[in-house]
C-alpha cells in the first residue's frame, strides 16, 4: 500500500448515492482494493468484526447502510426493523479507512436497473427460502446491485445468516461478478446468544429466554453420534420447547447442497429459525 494512498485513506466519508462515492474512489487509483461490507444498519459488534477484517484485507472499506424492502416478506417485518443511523454513524466514525455509504431506493434500483433474476433452485426452496418466500430473491438482487455499482475487490459477510451466504456465493457464480465473497464466523454475547440487528427489539428478559436457540443447537451437536436424524431432531425439539420461543423450523441439512441428510457422515449445517414474541431469530452450527 502506497503511502499517499494511506493518506488519502485517513479521511471519514459519508455519501448518499453511488454517484460521488465512484467519484470520490477514483481519487485513490485504480489499484485500490475495495472492501464492503453491505448492513441494512443498527449496527453490533459482528458488523465491526467484519468491518475490521475488511479493513486488514483491503485498501479501504465501504460499509453501506441500507434497508432493503425487497427482502420482507411481510410488511410488519420491515415496518419494526430497528434504524439506528445516528448510533451507526457514530460506532463506525471509529474507523478511519470507512466509507459509508447510505443510498436511498431509486438508486439501489434505478430505472435502467442491472439486475437479471437468477434461479436460485433449493436455497430458495428449504429453511429461509421456504418461511420467507420472497426474501432470497431480494438478497440477492440488493446485494448484485451494490456489487455492480460499488465494484468492490471482496465483501464480507456474517455466517449466522448461512444460507443467505450460500445465496450470494451463487449469485455471484451465475452473473459472473469478480468480487471475492468473504464469510464470518458467527459473533455471540458472553452466553453465546448470535449477535443480530434484531435483538435491539428484544427486552432483557427476551434475551435470557432467546439463549435457548443456542442451547438448542449444542444439545443438537453433543448429541449428534448418539441417535439417527430423525430421533435427535425430535429430542432437540423437546429440548426446545422447554423454553419460552415458538420454533418455526429445526433442521439438519447439507452444508453445501442444502439438501437433506440420512446421516451426519459428511459436512452438514443445523439451522434453526424461533420467535421470540414478535421477534424472529435465526441461528445455525455446523456439525
Amino acid at each position: 500500500m502506497s503511502p499517499i494512498i494511506t493518506r488519502k485513506m485517513d479521511a471519514f466519508r459519508i455519501f448518499y448515492d453511488f454517484i460521488q462515492l465512484k467519484e470520490h474512489m477514483k481519487h485513490f487509483g485504480a489499484q485500490l482494493t475495495v472492501g464492503l461490507v453491505p448492513t441494512m444498519g443498527a449496527l453490533h459488534q459482528g458488523h465491526i468484526e467484519l468491518v475490521e477484517r475488511a479493513a486488514i484485507e483491503n485498501d479501504i472499506v465501504v460499509v453501506t447502510i441500507f434497508v432493503n424492502p425487497k427482502q420482507f416478506n411481510n410488511s410488519s417485518d420491515l415496518k419494526q426493523y430497528p434504524r439506528t443511523i445516528e448510533t451507526d454513524i457514530a460506532l463506525l466514525s471509529a474507523h478511519k479507512n470507512v466509507i459509508i455509504c447510505i443510498p436511498n431506493e431509486i438508486d439501489v434500483y434505478p430505472k435502467n436497473d442491472p439486475y437479471s433474476p437468477i434461479t436460485l433452485g433449493i436455497l430458495n426452496q428449504v429453511l429461509e427460502g421456504k418461511y420467507r418466500p420472497g426474501h432470497f430473491p431480494g438478497v440477492a438482487h440488493v446485494v448484485h446491485n451494490l456489487f455492480h455499482f460499488i465494484e468492490p475487490t471482496s465483501a464480507y459477510f456474517g455466517l449466522k445468516d448461512y444460507q443467505q451466504f450460500a445465496v450470494i456465493r451463487e449469485m455471484v457464480k451465475q452473473t459472473q461478478l469478480k468480487v471475492k465473497v468473504e464469510g464470518c464466523d458467527t459473533v455471540r454475547d458472553e452466553d453465546g446468544l448470535a449477535l443480530s440487528s434484531r435483538n435491539f427489539n428484544l427486552s432483557e428478559e427476551q434475551i435470557n429466554d432467546a439463549l435457548i436457540i443456542i442451547d438448542t443447537l449444542r444439545y443438537i451437536k453433543s448429541k449428534k453420534n448418539q441417535f439417527e436424524i430423525d430421533h435427535l431432531l425430535a429430542k432437540a425439539k423437546d429440548f426446545f420447547n422447554k423454553g419460552k420461543l415458538t420454533l418455526e423450523y429445526l433442521d439438519i441439512v447439507d452444508a453445501q447442497s442444502f439438501k437433506k441428510v440420512n446421516n451426519l457422515n459428511r459436512k452438514t449445517v443445523c439451522c434453526i429459525a424461533a420467535f421470540c414474541g414478535e421477534v424472529r431469530l435465526i441461528d445455525n452450527i455446523l456439525l
